[in-house]
């Protein structure tokens, strides 16, 4: 019992003994004392390791004892001698001599423990804002003594910190920014600015320091961009920061970043695959895909490097977006966009596209990416709206200043940049209605060149898709409607329905076609409705769908009403070019070109008729005298005749209707003419629903229940492979709804490409595994068990040793006469010669009449068969996009 008591008794001793203020001051005072003295008495401190060594200790300390004196009742008399003697003086001296990391690292520390104890008012403090200031310009700053980026990321948190407490404390402003220009008022006096503005660090080091950080990646980029983004919209609150902004090089310096970065992308782009054995996708194993050749002069879209500076800079430009979003200085953010739009958009981002060639194989296919990235990202509508109006050539577009009241110096200094982008000859002067983005994805689409189709064709879904207002009259050409009412008739709609349904199941078959039907009406329910033309369609008369307060002038959005798309449309021309060659197009482009068709047909505006629907003028009904007589009323009778199933004449057939019933007449001609071909495109669809279900599967943790059957409606001579027990324990089918449907990434994602557009439902949905969405989901998937694993493994070698088997591999030739809308389809008799060098004069010889050489493609049976079920998922999309839009906008009549 002696034993516990003295035990318990010594303990409460040194827990008092601990917390007893006036001791714990003494210890803090003898460490600090042996701090100073082992400086002093060291010559030379950074060759001094066993000083270094010893001041290290005595840091730790300090920190510590400050630390639990925070947490301890007051008195905090370390605290208050901290402050009293001005300790962090020395601490910056110390650690900044020491030319040592750990030295730096336990300085930070002292100075979070000191900032974090909120007491003593450290921060209010003109000293402790100097001395920090300091120390952390000869740390980090230029010419500082080169830290790891573990140390330099705790100093830029630190800055954060601060930055934050600004944000909430406003009083505390004049601390860390004096400026010696302001007169008695607070106000800046004019004085001599050019269009880079002053460079005055010594007044805000504190925002120089953080905007010097800005581009970093992880969490010094992270900390600093934050901090910066407080700093401006602290801007709000201080009449004189917000007019030291404006005058300033800050907005300079974010916007030659911004180029800078941008610039550090690489000028020639290649957007295939790097890895084409085990990474690649198997919707692009099953093709002809290994034999596109990259550009050995273009940097890969996939390799590490280029997704390192892309991610860089997109993070940066998303910095810009906040920014704008966050500051509520008028003038800032102004003189900001200002900035943007001289210093990044009319002198590099324009220029970038006013030098790029298809020619020199991937320059066009960069500036391409690089837009779609940026339109994709940005959300803010003035930046959206500057740089699509301007590269765009918008007759309405206007360089004048906002009509919104601005300061002399913010005039002064817009009339400076506006300056600066005058050439000295007026030959020199770069105007987008000379060449602008229109003429680049126009002549992109036609190119020959698959990678720039694809680059152009995905650009222009992003613009048809997220900025469609933007894109009538200038990437699609339109005639507005004058009548609002619906022309075309239920009784229409369903013969419209069942020729595409017709259609699909005729290049493909009927398996499977049901789910996946089921599965695109939810899909095309759910972009239809998140279409932003759509937002003013379904919202109530009532409700007002303005969005708030973005823009001074009337430069917002043009509003989108009812409109035809017109037949001569050079960019719908180009899309029907590229659809008469679907079954020998590389995948990627089919994906791509079907992603824009279905983008297209999303706005609620956008009428049909013309170019997916048949024009109401051309219906012919049949029978009418044999209508029912006993009809009660003429309301029942016009409801009768609304739903009569109409016929047109040939020359009323859509265009996009006509392509597809080119290829139906191909897919027709090779079924003829190839044995067993409706047995090889069944195996090949079942193959894509049967990885979508194994790689669901892998996905989970199957718990113990029967197996499912699978392939027992299989059609003869089908390929059907053996699937363990153990794999087939799932409690139920995969939920192909909650598939990745979306195709705003494509292929082109880096490691895990988004699911394929095409091949998305109905078993084919699962294809490629990742989300296609910018935000990925934090939680990771489960791992696949080893042996699933190599059961997919296994899966994917047959797979392609299917399609690697001779009769596979087999070439077929597609003739395209020249100047005709036809292609022919070269069966049996032709076989493709040896490639020798009389090939030349052998295609010379395949001209057409007015000496035009005809256009021949070829593609291997495997290739043409995974387009085929692409093509039938196009078609299904189509019908279900058709269904959908007359349900959800009333585009039938029903009387």
């Amino acid at each position: 019992m002696d034993f516990w008591t003295r035990l318990l008794g010594g303990s409460s001793k040194k827990q008092a003994t601990a917390n007893n203020p006036q001791q714990r001051l003494a210890r803090f005072k003898q460490r600090y004392n042996q701090i100073l003295q082992t400086w002093q008495k060291s010559d030379s401190l950074a060759s001094d390791r066993e000083a270094i060594a010893g001041i290290r200790r005595g840091f730790q300390a300090l920190t510590s004892i400050l630390n639990d004196e925070s947490r301890s009742p007051a008195p905090h008399l370390c605290l208050g001698f901290a402050a009293a003697q001005q300790i962090y003086t020395a601490v910056s001296k110390i650690a900044a001599t020491s030319h040592d990391e750990g030295m730096v690292r336990d300085a930070v520390a002292v100075y979070n423990a000191l900032i974090d104890s909120e007491e003593e008012d450290f921060l209010e403090n003109d000293v402790f804002a100097a001395s920090l200031m300091n120390f952390v310009g000869r740390t980090v700053g230029s010419g500082s003594m080169g830290i790891g980026e573990d140390i330099e990321a705790d100093i830029v948190e630190l800055l954060f910190g601060i930055a934050a407490k600004i944000r909430l404390q406003p009083e505390i402003l004049p601390v860390w920014f004096t400026t010696a220009a302001a007169d008695s008022h607070g106000r800046l006096v004019n004085q001599k600015v050019d269009f880079a503005g002053m460079t005055q660090k010594e007044d805000f080091p504190l925002c120089y320091q953080l905007i010097d950080h800005v581009h970093h990646e992880g969490r010094i980029g992270d900390f600093a961009r934050t901090g910066l983004l407080y700093i401006f919209e602290s801007a709000s609150k201080s009449m004189t920061l917000e007019q030291w902004i404006v005058n300033s090089d800050l907005p300079t310096l974010m916007a030659t970043g911004l180029g800078a970065l941008y610039s550090q992308l690489s000028r020639k782009l290649s957007i295939l695959h790097i890895d084409a054995g085990e990474g690649l996708p198997l919707i692009l194993k099953l093709s002809d895909y290994a034999e596109m050749q990259p550009n050995p002069q273009a940097e890969s879209f996939f390799s590490d490097d280029f997704q390192g500076h892309m991610n860089t800079f997109l993070s940066y430009l998303a910095f810009w977006q906040d920014v704008l979003v966050h500051c509520t200085s008028v003038e800032v953010r102004l003189t900001l966009i200002d900035h943007f739009q001289v210093l990044f958009l009319q002198q590099l981002l324009y220029p970038s596209l006013l030098e790029s060639s298809d020619v020199d194989g991937g320059s066009s296919v960069a500036v391409l990416t690089y837009l779609r990235r940026i339109l994709d990202m940005l959300d803010h509508p003035e930046l959206v709206h500057m740089i699509l109006h301007y590269l765009l050539a918008l007759n309405d577009y206007a360089v004048s200043s906002p009509r919104t009241p601005r300061s002399p110096a913010a005039v002064k200094r817009r009339q400076s940049l506006l300056l600066l982008n005058v050439p000295d000859k007026e030959d020199d002067k770069m105007n987008p209605s000379l060449f602008n983005l229109v003429d680049l994805v126009l002549s992109s689409t036609s190119s020959q060149d698959a990678q720039t189709v694809i680059s152009g064709l995905k650009l222009s879904t992003v613009i048809l898709g997220k900025n469609h207002g933007y894109a009538l009259g200038s990437i699609i050409k339109i005639m507005h409607a004058h009548h609002r009412e619906p022309h075309r008739t239920v009784g229409a709609l369903n013969a419209e329905l069942e020729s595409y349904l017709n259609l699909a199941i005729g290049l493909a078959g009927e398996a499977g076609v049901d789910e996946v039907y089921d599965c695109h009406l939810k899909e095309k329910l759910s972009m239809l409705e998140n279409h932003p033309c759509s937002l003013k369609t379904l919202a109530l008369q009532t409700l007002s769908v303005q969005s708030p307060g973005y823009f001074d002038t009337e430069s917002g959005p043009r509003d989108v009403g009812p409109h035809y798309l017109m037949p001569e449309d050079p960019l719908f021309k180009s899309l029907l070019d590229i659809l008469l060659t679907f079954l020998t197009n590389d995948v990627e482009t089919n994906l791509a070109l079907t992603e824009t068709i279905i983008t297209l047909g999303t706005c609620s505006q956008l009428r049909l008729e013309g170019w997916l629907s048949v024009d109401a003028a051309e219906y012919h009904f049949e029978n009418t005298d044999l209508e029912p007589q006993n009809f009660t009323n003429d309301g029942l009778r016009d409801m009768y005749r609304a739903s009569c199933q109409p016929t047109w004449d040939a020359s009323a057939t859509p265009p996009l209707l006509s392509s597809l019933k080119s290829l139906e007449a191909q897919v027709d001609a090779l079924r003829a003419d190839i044995q067993d071909w409706d047995e090889h495109v069944a195996s090949r669809k079942h193959a894509f629903r049967t990885y979508e279900e194994l790689s669901e599967v892998s996905k989970a943790t199957p718990p113990q229940v029967k197996p499912a059957r699978l392939g027992a409606d299989l059609p003869a001579g089908s390929w059907t492979p053996q699937i363990p027990k153990h794999v087939l324990e799932n409690p139920t089918t995969p939920s192909r709804t909650a598939s990745p449907r979306g195709r705003k990434e494509g292929l082109d994602m880096k490691h895990t490409p988004a699911a394929s557009p095409s091949l998305r439902a109905g078993g084919q949905g699962q294809i490629l595994a990742g989300s296609p969405s910018r935000g990925m989901s934090p939680l990771p998937a489960p791992r696949a068990t080893n042996r699933q694993t190599t059961f997919m493994t296994d899966v994917l070698g047959n797979l392609a040793e299917v399609n690697n088997h001779p009769n596979f591999r087999r070439r077929i030739r597609f003739r395209r006469p020249a100047g005709s809308q036809t292609v022919e389809v070269l069966l049996s008799k032709y076989q493709p010669p040896p490639k020798d060098p009389d090939e030349d004069a052998t295609a010379g010889a395949e001209q057409g009449a007015e000496g035009k050489k005809d256009d021949v493609n070829e593609a291997s049976l495997g290739h043409i068969i995974t387009n085929v079920v692409i093509l039938q998922e196009f078609v299904l999309e189509l019908v279900a996009l058709m269904q959908v839009r007359a349900s959800l906008f009333s585009e039938v009549r029903f009387a």
